[in-house]
Order: C-alpha cells, then sequence, then structure tokens
C-alpha cells in the first residue's frame, strides 16, 4: 500500500459512481484530514515514567528508557505511522531535577505548547509531591487548556500504591483496599489540579493496567478530525470497541460536512459517505 491519501484517492476512484469532477473535490478535501499529523506531548515530573508509558501504548520501544537518573534532556520526536505520516509523539523533559535544568524547561515548554494537539501529563501514583507538576502545570499549562487544548493527567505506576502487595498479577489488577486507595489518590490530584475526574487516569504502564481507559479518553477528547489517525497509532489491545466507534463516527461526521458542501443533494452526499466509510476501511484496520 502507498501512503494514505493515495491509496485513499486510488480506492475512491475505484468504487465511486459519482462523477470525476466530485471525486476530485471530495479526494482534495478528505485527503487533507488524512494528511494531519496530530502533535502529543508528554510531560512530567523525571521518573515518572513518561517514556514506558509512550512505549506501552504506542507498542514499540518509541523512547530510550532509563532506571537511574532522567535521560531525556532535549525532547524526543518520534513519527509513528505510516510511511512518515500518523502522529507526531514529543517525549518531553521532565521537572524536577533541579531548580537550573527546569528555568530552561520554562522556555522549552513556552514553545511546545501552543504546538500541541493533546497534553499527556505523567505523575507517578506514589508520589506525594507536587508542587513542581502543579507550578508548571498552573503557570504555562492551564491557559492552553481555557483555550481548548485536551489535556489528561495519567498517574501512573498505580501498582506501587500501598498495599502493593495486593496487587495480583495473574490478572494485572489491584486488590479492593489498593483500588480504593488509587481512587483517592486519583480524586486528590483531581481536586489540586483543579480538573474533572475524567481527566485524571490511572495506568500502570509495566502491568499494561489502565491503558484500554487512557486511550478512550484521548480518543474523546480530540476533535473529531484528529481521532482516527491518532488511533491508528496505538497498539491493537489498547483499542476499544468505544475507541473505534468514537474514531469512525468522528472522521464520518467530519466527511458529511464536507460532502454535504459539495454535493448539495441530501441522498447523494448520504451515498457518497457510504462509499468513503468503505473505502477508510481498507486504509484503517480497525475500521
Amino acid at each position: 500500500m502507498g501512503n494514505r491519501e493515495g491509496f485513499f484517492e486510488e480506492a475512491l476512484r475505484k468504487e465511486s459512481t459519482l462523477n470525476a469532477g466530485l471525486i476530485s473535490k471530495i479526494i482534495q478535501r478528505v485527503s487533507g484530514i488524512l494528511e494531519y499529523q496530530p502533535v502529543v506531548g508528554v510531560f512530567g515530573k523525571t521518573g515518572a515514567g513518561k517514556s514506558s508509558l509512550c512505549n506501552a501504548v504506542f507498542g514499540q520501544d518509541v523512547c530510550k528508557i532509563s532506571d537511574i537518573s532522567g535521560c531525556t534532556r532535549q525532547p524526543q520526536e518520534v513519527i509513528l505511522g505510516l510511511e512518515g505520516k500518523g502522529i507526531k509523539l514529543l517525549d518531553v523533559p521532565g521537572v524536577g531535577e533541579n531548580q537550573q535544568r527546569d528555568k530552561e524547561y520554562t522556555d522549552l515548554y513556552r514553545t511546545l505548547l501552543p504546538e500541541l494537539d493533546l497534553v499527556l501529563w505523567v505523575i507517578k501514583g506514589d508520589d506525594r509531591a507536587f508542587s513542581s507538576d502543579e507550578m508548571f502545570y498552573k503557570n504555562l499549562v492551564k491557559p492552553y487548556l481555557d483555550k481548548g487544548l485536551p489535556f489528561v493527567i495519567v498517574l501512573n505506576q498505580v501498582d506501587k500504591i500501598e498495599p502493593f502487595r495486593e496487587w495480583d498479577e495473574s490478572v494485572n489488577q489491584p486488590g479492593a483496599k489498593q483500588a480504593a486507595n488509587i481512587e483517592q489518590k486519583r480524586k486528590h490530584v483531581a481536586d489540586i489540579f483543579g480538573l474533572p475526574l475524567s481527566c485524571v487516569i490511572p495506568v500502570s504502564a509495566n502491568e499494561r493496567y489502565g491503558l484500554v481507559s487512557l486511550v478512550d479518553r484521548i480518543i474523546e477528547m480530540l476533535p473529531k478530525a484528529k481521532k482516527a489517525v491518532l488511533l491508528d497509532a496505538v497498539r491493537d489491545d489498547a483499542r476499544s470497541s468505544h475507541a473505534k466507534t468514537e474514531a469512525k463516527n468522528g472522521f464520518l461526521d467530519q466527511c458529511t460536512e464536507i460532502l454535504t458542501s459539495i454535493i448539495p443533494i441530501a441522498p447523494l452526499a448520504k451515498a457518497a459517505v457510504k462509499i468513503i466509510s468503505n473505502v477508510l476501511s481498507k486504509i484503517f484496520s480497525w475500521w
């Protein structure tokens, strides 16, 4: 298969009963969505497991990992997807190492934030100190949230929350007391940052716990035209039927808006959406 746009054009021309002029207009507009490259920034204090989270969600060793010290000094840019398309993932240097680095990262964050489609802010589940996270969030990130930038706090490494011996490795689930403490920690973090509880997702990247819920929330928050391309970069086992439906419906809604502006006759526009859906099912394996 060639790139998405080329395959879309080839398949649409084969399947479509529309005239050549309409097909050309549809290809031009829909290809613009397929060409879009969402940019995801992964932020948080050093040691919170940002790189491990990226690797767990996107299914490959996209970021270097070190258990000894903060290994990310500059944003690590990784392109995930078909032939250099897909999404751009930025694993961003972690705050909280020292004052000098935090000053450097302040300027870096100010440069990066306006370019992002989504922020994942990773917090270590058993961490008790959020001062550096809170400071960067309130001073740098929150103004962009007020403008509509999707933001999710990932409460990572929740398998280490007490009583950590309750964690059931056979099913990758917390025990009853541990689950209650995880939920309490989740509510505490939401209160500190002034966020809805739905924006704080508990996960364990190492145990592959909570990743489906995280992906569900990400897809829900993204603009509809960007959902499908991002979901396509996610590991198969982290895609729920809910996320697939959200991404598919979002893309088709966007296509419907495009087609109704091109094709004024409603039944013909509706038929064209069905044709496009069939073509997209050959582009996105989960469609």
